[in-house]
This record gives C-alpha cells, structure tokens and sequence, in this order.
C-alpha cells in the first residue's frame, strides 16, 4: 500500500520542536487534541515527528511494520533534496528497526503485498521487512505478483524493454523470459485458472506464470493520429476513475485504449471488443467467433453477459497520448453468446458527450451522461425514456452509487445508503450531492453534500467516514458516530488504532480507549 502526501494537513502540531519526549532519538512526540468526542471530550492523539520531512509511506496491509521514506528539504523547507533515508518502524513500540540511506534521483520503494522492494541503478532488490537486508535482487521491475504460486512478472528497470520476465520471489531467480508488448500500456489483467494469467495489451496474452507458455491473441486497440490534432481532447479528465491502467506509452500521437473489459463466462471462454472487433477466444486460445464493429465510431467500451446474450456498451471516449479525449460515438449493441450473431446495434443520439456510467436493472439498461439520464431496453435496443436533471451551476452527473455512500438516519446511526434504499435509483454528482430517482427517472429526493458521507476506511469495528477529505467521523459497527476530527486522508487502520500522515509527522488514535 502506497501514498502519496498532499501539501496541507490540518493538524495541529504547535511547540513540537520543543518537545522533551523522545523515542530512541529518532522521534519527537507531543500529544494534540485533533478534536471532540460526540459526548463532547477531546479526542488526545499522540504525534512522531522524525529529523526529516515524511516524503512517502508503506504499509502491507497486515503487519506492525511502517516504511516511512524520509527526505531531506533545502534550508527554508520548501523543496526536496535527493538526500535521505528510509526507516522501517515497529508501529508496536516506535522503534527503529533498520535504516537505509537512499539517494531519491535514482531509487525507488514499493511495497507490494508482502514484499518489499527497493530499486536502484537499473537493480531491484527484495529486501526483509525486518531487517532490511538483501533477500536477493533482480533487474526487473514487477507488474503483477501472484503470492499463491510466489512468482512475479515484470521489465528490466530503467529500461523501455518489451522483454517480460518471471520471477520465482523466494529466490529471485528467472523463471522465463519472452517478448510482450508494453508500449501502449495493460489495459488489464486477470488471473484465467491458478496458474494462466491473461494480459490485456494489443489484444490478449495468456502466459502459465511458472513456465511461460500461453498463447496469444492480437486485436486492434489504438489508432496512430500522426500529423493530426483531436479536437475534443481533454487531457487528465476522469483518467484515473476511467482508466485504471498500467500506462507506459511510448508512441506520439496515438489514440490507445480502445477496447473493453475482459469478459470471462462460465466456460472459461474471453470475449474482448476492440477498435474494429468483438471475439470470443477460447481457454486455450482459440477463436471461437469474431463479429466485426464499426470502426468509425468505437472507441473504449464495455461489455457484461446477461441470459446468453453479450451487451457491449460504446463509452464514447479514448486516451490521446495518455489523456482522455472524445473519442467515436456511443452505441448499445448485443451479440449472441454462442456464435457471434448481432441482435441489435443502436447509435445514442448524444454525439458530442460520452457515456458516464450506466446499470442494469432487469431489461432495462440506465445510461449516464453529463446532465442526463436515458434508459434502453435491453432485449430490443430501443430507447424507453430520458429525463435532464436539475444540477447546480458547474455540477455534472457522475456515477450510480454502490455500497460505501452514507447518510445520517435521523441523528442517531449512519446507514450505507445502496442497501438502504436497493430499490431506488442512486445517482451522484461531481458536487457529491446523491439524487434518487424512480425506474421512470422521477426524483425521490435529493441528498445534499454536507448529508452525504464516503466510507474510507472499515475494519468491522470501526469506520470511517467524510464528505471532504478534511474531517472524519469514526463510527462503530452498528453506524454510530463516536468522534469527529480534522486530518489528512492519508491514513490506515491496524490493530483499532488509526495512523494518519502529515509531510511532518505522522499520529496514533487508539480507537478502542474511546468506545463506549
């Protein structure tokens, strides 16, 4: 698990250089109230300040273990020298378990899972998170690691080779190398059996993780634009909520990312769309059929099976050098599962917006655009009905919303409101306001920003809750809030104790001295 830290983080942390207490010599510690219990105490937090800025941190999700990469700043405390180490820190007692001196420049940590990984000067090292010392190195960066079979896969560092390797990671050594595109980027990846892993990239590259077999299948995802301009390009809109992707493109002016989700029915069979086909590839690589799409207008998209029948739904968008950019036109369309036949192909009148989101409900698919809904049947293509809805000034619609959206029942508990409410229509917007709507898009009601409440963390005991990224409320199991504070959003929960973090410092709230 990794973070990167924002420039501001309210907390107050006044007189800590002047703090007596220190840990090991490494910490200074204060103790700071960050806010009010609901039975309106203090909530009393416990602050560790190192010598050096925190530049980033590692958690692996089930340890005691805390990775802070420390980084020394010029004189005024304005920016970042390469200079610094990393730390390793027992979140037990505080204690220093080992420390490396790194150069920021030509170094890089990950944490992945449970392995911990320090490169530098095109080598990748494994290191033991107890000691720090050298399990074995490799000059491979790793992509994908399967921890069931202990292997990883991944390209030399520092390098634009296509040469993808497996790495046995009890050992280091090399279990195989072969060639596999990445110029372009994965566009996904999925674990086929125990031991195939399918890669989306130019197609689909199925690889047995312990011996590199597999076979291959090529499609057509990207589209060279050399010469030319796209002139609805957006750059970096929704890239990280639509993408997804592993990206490394290398070719200029390129459309990438046309073609769908890997869809994997119950016979292990993949169907795939991209820029000028829909195919579905057998288990071992074979092409069981292929139904050609129009070129002219598809772009990304994404596909679901439902009674035999593949939906395929055009998003209406693509990435230009890495940027999202309007790409084609949105379609609905629908293939027979067993070979291939087209039911329906029907062009959405809306040219110049992309598809948002969309649900299915029954035989009726929700389509979402910037400032409207539209339903289609399913069974026919056929458009039933659309509604604009009223949105504030420079408010967008956004997506359907699932489970980890909370509202106050009441004053009393905070309820997941997609379980709440399963028979309504739950649409958010880009100002985090939630409108709820009929199946005939009449609106029920609409929740408010300040009423609408995002789930960050949850552990079973405890959860936690903000509508700005700025206050948190900590609600028990039941959805009762107990306390409210101000903090970053950079934060973990291990052991009911909360850990947040600052450029300066990070602090420990043990959530259990305050429950009822």
């Amino acid at each position: 698990m990794k973070k990167t830290l924002p420039v501001v983080f309210l907390l107050c942390f006044i007189l800590c250089a002047n703090a007596q207490n220190a840990i090991n010599n490494f910490f200074i510690t204060k103790d700071t109230v960050i806010g009010k219990t609901f039975d309106g105490n203090d909530i009393v937090v416990k602050c560790y300040k190192p010598q050096h800025k925190i530049y980033q941190w590692h958690w692996d999700g089930f340890s005691d273990n805390l990775l802070l990469e420390l980084r020394q700043t010029n004189k005024k405390g304005t920016s970042f020298r390469n200079e610094g180490n990393i730390a390793m820190i027992d979140l037990d007692n505080k204690s220093v378990k080992w420390s490396r001196n790194v150069n920021y420049n030509n170094s890089e940590t990950k944490q992945q899972g449970k392995y911990l990984f320090f490169s530098e000067k095109k080598k990748n090292f494994c290191l033991d998170p107890e000691t720090g010392n050298v399990f074995w190195e490799t000059k491979n960066n790793l992509y994908f690691i399967d921890s069931k079979l202990n292997i990883g896969v991944g390209y030399p560092v520092q390098s634009m080779s296509n040469n993808l390797s497996a790495i046995d990671l009890s050992n280091g050594n090399t279990l195989w190398t072969k060639p596999v595109d990445r110029t372009r980027g994965w566009d996904d990846a999925y674990m086929l059996t125990d031991s195939v892993l399918l890669v989306a990239v130019n197609g689909i590259q199925a690889l047995d993780l312990p011996t590199g077999n597999g076979w291959s299948y090529k499609a057509t995802t990207s589209q060279k634009k050399i010469g030319q301009m796209i002139a609805a390009n957006v750059t970096g809109i929704l890239l990280g909520v639509l993408s997804g992707t592993v990206m490394y493109q290398t070719s200029p002016d390129e459309v990438t990312e046309m073609v769908s989700n890997m869809l994997i029915d119950e016979g292990n069979s993949i169907v795939l769309a991209s820029r000028d086909m829909i195919s579905r590839i057998g288990n071992s690589g074979e092409i069981l059929w292929s139904t050609p799409l129009p070129e002219k207008f598809t772009s990304k998209s994404s596909i679901f099976l439902k009674d035999s029948v593949v939906y395929m739904i055009n998003r209406g968008y693509a990435f230009y050098n890495g940027g999202f950019s309007m790409v084609g036109d949105p379609y609905l369309a629908a293939f027979n599962i067993n070979d291939g036949s087209r039911r329906y192909l029907t062009m959405i009148p809306e040219k110049k917006e992309f598809i948002r989101n969309f649900q299915v409900i029954d035989d009726m698919l929700f389509l979402v655009f910037e400032n409207k809904i539209a339903t289609y049947s399913l069974s026919g293509g056929s458009l039933l009905t659309e509604k604009i809805v009223g949105l504030e000034k420079g408010e967008q619609l956004d997506a359907f919303v699932e489970s980890g959206i909370y509202v106050l029942q009441g004053d009393s508990t905070f309820m997941d409101m997609a379980a709440a409410y399963p028979e309504q229509n739950l649409i958010m917007t880009s100002g985090n306001r939630v409108i709820s709507l009929t199946d005939s898009l009449e609106t029920l009601i609409t929740y408010d920003k300040k009423d609408v409440f995002e789930k960050t963390i949850d552990n079973g005991a405890y959860r936690l809750l903000t509508n700005d990224e700025k206050e948190f409320i900590v609600c028990d199991f039941s959805g009762k809030p107990m306390m409210k504070f101000q903090a970053s959003p950079n934060m973990f929960m291990t052991n009911n104790k909360l850990y947040a973090f600052d450029k300066e410092l990070f602090w420990e709230l043990d959530l259990d001295a305050y429950a009822q």
